[in-house]
């Protein structure tokens, strides 16, 4: 266990080298774009195709996928609670579908498959995949529409459903994938496309945490409010998340391993892209900008408990 607390460390120590490049104006919101699409589309997608076929026979994944079941429940029950919640504090309409989604939401690519990586190594990714899918799919559908409905612009449909399809079918899961259907069909990686890969994939976590280092200068907390709203979402995230991922999981008699990793992909901070929306749908951007901040500051006391708790299952 304490190796895993090192090995958070230095993810964390790498935050805090993007914090300080982004202090010194050498990464901008300019660079960060830059560097998570490296991320998303290069990176994160030679990581997955390569972990899959080289950690899982064809039917210990086949065992795995039905799995699936346990972090799309939770995500669900989260954004119905959340809803009931919304409710009882009166939020208002048109706040209602962005505090479902930083309620319910995790930023399982920016900081899971990092988090997963240092705890687990590349054998966990498929476990924290299933979480990632199941958000992926919740997300840009019901999530989109929530947010949608809380816009006072106009959206067409059709465009809504484009938006929908073309963030569904993103690069990272299109790679996980093809690389079911290289593990599935038997298929032989070449060595030198592998080692090209393995480069590839070894930039993941260190650009993972450079951009979110950068996030948390550019973001920063000045004029930010710690209101009843904010102390919900972490109670949402870091409480009631893995709670749920514990109960549901032991009712469903999911496997222990897979209750850990959806554990931990559920207790992260919410997603930065929930701030990108917020401020294409014109949504309370300061409440979605302070949740990502506060949600940031709250994982780094929430996730030693976090995974003392994991470990001791």
């Amino acid at each position: 266990m304490l190796q895993d607390y090192l090995n958070i460390l230095v993810l964390f120590l790498v935050v805090g080298l993007g914090f300080c490049l982004a202090r010194a104006k050498w990464l901008d919101e300019s660079s960060n774009s830059a560097l998570t699409k490296i991320l998303l589309n290069v990176a994160l997608p030679a990581t997955l195709i390569l972990s899959i076929g080289k950690d899982y026979t064809k039917p210990e994944f086949l065992a795995l996928l039905p799995n699936i079941i346990l972090p799309a429940l939770v995500i669900l029950s989260l954004m119905l609670a959340a809803w009931a919640g919304a409710k009882i504090m009166h939020i208002e309409k048109g706040r209602t579908g962005l505090f479902i989604g930083v309620c319910a939401m995790s930023s399982t690519i920016m900081m899971g498959i990092p988090i997963t990586l240092a705890v687990y190594g590349s054998h966990g990714l498929p476990f924290a995949l299933m979480t990632y899918a199941s958000q992926t799919l919740i997300y840009w559908t019901l999530g989109l529409y929530l947010l949608q409905k809380d816009s006072s612009q106009a959206v067409d449909g059709k465009s809504l459903v484009a938006k929908m399809v073309k963030e569904i079918f993103n690069m990272p899961l299109l790679a996980f994938f093809v690389g079911v259907v290289v593990l599935l069909s038997g298929l032989h990686i070449p060595d030198f496309i592998a080692d090209f890969f393995s480069y590839l994939s070894g930039m993941t976590s260190g650009l993972a945490m450079l951009v979110i280092g950068a996030i948390i200068y550019i973001t920063g907390f000045k004029g930010f409010r710690f209101s009843r709203e904010i102390a919900v979402v972490i109670a949402f995230r870091f409480v009631f998340a893995p709670v749920l991922a514990y109960a549901l999981g032991m009712a469903l008699s999911v496997p222990v391993e897979m209750i850990k990793i959806t554990i931990l992909m559920v207790s992260l901070p919410i997603p930065n892209t929930t701030v990108i929306l917020a401020k294409k749908y014109e949504i309370d951007v300061l409440f979605a900008t302070e949740s990502l901040s506060f949600s940031i500051a709250a994982y780094l006391v929430f996730l030693p408990v976090i995974l003392f708790v994991i470990h001791s299952m």
